[in-house]
């Protein structure tokens, strides 16, 4: 999907609530699914270099940093297999657990009981 720039186009969407929102159109397409895909791949792309810019930050104090997609391209399926596992068992599997634990916690503490 190529996205095709048409200039500095701009127009006003209207919300339900009574608000406007100022955007910035990216492309023209003659169907839904252009559009959708040229909105998807403009994500992907403002992601990366969003990455890219975080990473030189951290580098610049020092810390080695490298995009998922780098870190994995090389990597055979086991070696992947296997650094998926660890990435999970460290990072993600513990904020899961303490997201749940901040839910469970709130839960607790906005639970009314009832007066006798």
């Amino acid at each position: 999907m190529e996205i095709k720039p048409i200039g500095h186009r701009y127009t006003i969407v209207p919300l339900d609530n009574g608000r406007y929102r100022a955007v910035m159109i990216l492309s023209e397409h003659d169907n839904f699914d252009d559009a959708i895909g040229a909105m998807l791949e403009a994500m992907d792309k403002e992601t990366d270099v969003i990455m890219k810019r975080e990473i030189e930050e951290l580098r610049k104090q020092g810390i080695k940093a490298v995009l998922f997609k780098e870190a994995i391209k090389d990597m055979t399926p086991e070696q992947r297999e296997r650094f998926l596992e660890e990435r999970n068992r460290k990072f993600i599997n513990p904020l899961l657990d303490m997201n749940i634990e901040m839910l469970e916690h709130k839960r607790r503490r906005l639970k009314i009981k009832r007066v006798k």
